[in-house]
């Protein structure tokens, strides 16, 4: 039994959104896609505000959208929680009477979502004396409140403070049988947050997996991009490919036509001198940057494959790694991995 299963078509604009996919009780899943991919407007199929034309929607194993039965449940009998970017708090309510909105909820519920959240203070002023930071936790109360069987946050962390996404973080973990839906455009919160990734591209869903497998196995130029890989060009000819400025990549699988390679900063290996040893793919390069990241040194490199390569600060150190100085990069051919363009 799936909390959220949709199968279905939709017009939102001149976008055609064609969507396959479902989320497990219990289960955090973050959607991730580039600007005008259709993320908000999926939400808003899944809320009600936008009907399918073709397929089906259903929520806790009921239908709720079935145009060709005619199958439509109207947005506020959905079993639904919805967080949008502009929270739309009732501004002529207090922000008990908010978080209380729904007829589903409990004094005693209320009470214990503005102690957790840290909005208890506010809990008789109106909506227009809160921070952003606060009135998105009001939001995000009042969505809890109801105790829905499906949580939606569009962009929750979007201009937070730290406290307020760590409040917030703290209640999605405590989530029992509900399933979350988290949009996101931020790959850390996405991949320390949720259990699966689920990536929209152009109203296609192109990638849906955990976030280890999002990372390591991306399928298009976007997933790549979330994870920092290093994405080219090229044009593959059965154990080789040539990037668009004429460099000559041997590829550990076969492949024809435009393609992306799609090779981790952690598989380049640094040299000092001409290596030796097993990697197909050898050239010298200048190093044009050195980026600190999470207790590693991402080296920016200039020369036949611009690239990135990630080392230790220790092993940086002894190559001697500042900006101009020249180095040997080297990539096994089985380490870039082969996406069609």
């Amino acid at each position: 039994m799936s909390a959220l299963h949709m199968i279905g078509t939709a017009h939102a604009g001149n976008l055609k959104l064609d969507v396959d996919l479902s989320i497990e009780p219990g289960e955090t899943v973050a959607l991730l896609g580039p600007n005008g991919a259709g993320k908000t407007s999926l939400l808003r199929i899944f809320t009600g505000l936008l009907p399918l034309t073709g397929g089906r929607l259903d929520l806790s194993n009921c239908a709720v959208d079935v145009p060709r039965a005619g199958v439509f449940v109207e947005p506020h009998r959905r079993p639904i929680g919805w967080v949008p970017q502009d929270r739309l708090l009732f501004p002529h309510l207090t922000v008990r009477q908010n978080v209380g909105f729904s007829p589903r909820t409990t004094r005693k519920h209320v009470d214990q979502l503005l102690e957790v959240l840290g909005i208890g203070d506010l809990a008789d002023k109106k909506p227009d004396v809160c921070s952003g930071g606060q009135a998105q936790r009001v939001a995000l109360a009042r969505a809890v409140a109801a105790n829905p069987d499906v949580l939606l946050l569009d962009e929750p962390s979007a201009a937070l403070d730290i406290d307020s996404r760590h409040l917030i973080g703290q209640l999605l973990e405590d989530r029992g049988d509900r399933a979350t839906l988290l949009v996101t455009h931020d790959p850390v919160e996405a991949a320390t947050t949720a259990d699966r990734i689920i990536v929209l591209e152009s109203g296609h869903v192109t990638h849906s997996g955990s976030p280890v497998d999002v990372r390591t196995r991306p399928r298009t130029r976007y997933a790549a991009s979330l994870a920092g890989l290093n994405t080219i060009a090229a044009v593959a000819d059965n154990a080789t490919a040539t990037t668009s400025d004429g460099a000559l990549v041997v590829l550990g699988e076969p492949a024809t036509g435009p393609v992306h390679l799609v090779v981790p900063p952690v598989a380049i290996a640094l040299h000092r001198t001409v290596p030796d040893g097993s990697p197909r793919n050898v050239w010298e390069a200048t190093v044009a940057e050195l980026q600190p990241a999470f207790g590693r040194v991402r080296v920016v490199l200039d020369g036949p494959l611009p690239i990135v390569a990630e080392v230790t600060p220790a092993a940086a150190e002894v190559l001697g790694l500042v900006p101009g100085a020249r180095v040997w990069a080297a990539v096994k051919a089985t380490e870039i991995t082969v996406h069609p363009a």
